[in-house]
């Protein structure tokens, strides 16, 4: 069971603004858990669950198990922000090199240089392409907005 559903916003932005050309949908997949973003920051969820423990462990009369309980909380609640922060960008660029691929084997010609991608069009020109999040993981985007003005070979 994945857990993103939980943390995902229908409302979700792409970064495409160009009329898609042609989309691959899920290239590759996107980590189980939530994409980093400012409210699960490590260093915040840290500051934060810790805050809390600090604050349970000063009112008298609760037990030992909850403080305990509460540290637990609050390790688990940063590790797994660690873990998110750390695998999203990872998973993004397997995301541009499975794209890559799956265009070429489309019979697109995509290039991949550094974490930008482009595609070549009949006619020769550079196209812009990008990995966005989809519904079930990455779909890698194939647009008509022109990048040669951005890119040299």
């Amino acid at each position: 069971m994945s857990l993103q559903q939980f943390f995902d916003d229908a409302r979700r932005p792409t970064t495409t603004d160009a009329t898609p050309v042609r989309v691959f949908p899920f290239v590759a997949p996107t980590p189980r858990l939530p994409e980093a973003k400012g409210w699960n920051h490590p260093l915040g969820v840290l500051l934060v669950t810790m805050s809390l423990m600090v604050t349970i462990a000063t009112i008298p009369g609760v037990p030992p198990a909850l403080v305990a309980a509460s540290l637990g909380l609050s390790l688990t609640l940063t590790v797994l922000g660690i873990l998110s922060y750390c695998t999203w960008p990872d998973s993004r660029a397997k995301a541009l090199i499975e794209g890559t691929w799956v265009a070429g084997q489309s019979g697109y010609r995509v290039h991949r240089h550094g974490n930008r991608l482009y595609w070549f069009a009949a006619d020769g020109t550079v196209k812009d392409a990008t990995v966005v999040r989809g519904e079930h993981g990455w779909d890698l985007v194939l647009t008509d907005r022109s990048a040669s003005d951005r890119f040299s070979f």
